[in-house]
C-alpha cells in the first residue's frame, strides 16, 4: 500500500474521529499510512550459546570459578582476617 495524502477540513472527519467544535472549519492535511507487520524473524529468539566459542582459552576455563575473589585479592590485597 503506498501512502495517501488529502488535504480537508476537519468537520469532514467529524464521523469518524472526535474532534473539539471549534476545529471544524480547520484545514487539515490527513496522511494514511500502512501499519508494517513485524517479520517472525525479528520476533523469534536466536541463542547465542556457543556464539563466542571461537574467543575461548581452555587453559582459563579452570580459573573462572576463582576469578572473582583472585581479581577482588589482587585489586584490594588479602583482606581476610
Amino acid at each position: 500500500m503506498k501512502v495517501v495524502r488529502k488535504i480537508m477540513t476537519a468537520g469532514m472527519l467529524s464521523p469518524i474521529i472526535d474532534l473539539p467544535w471549534a476545529s471544524h472549519n480547520a484545514v487539515v492535511e490527513v496522511i494514511i499510512l500502512p501499519v508494517s507487520q513485524p517479520s517472525h524473524e525479528t520476533e523469534s529468539f536466536k541463542s547465542m550459546k556457543g556464539r563466542l566459542k571461537e574467543y575461548a582459552n581452555p587453559d582459563l576455563v579452570k580459573l573462572e570459578k576463582s576469578a572473582w575473589a583472585n581479581n577482588v585479592e589482587e585489586k584490594y590485597g588479602n583482606i581476610r582476617h
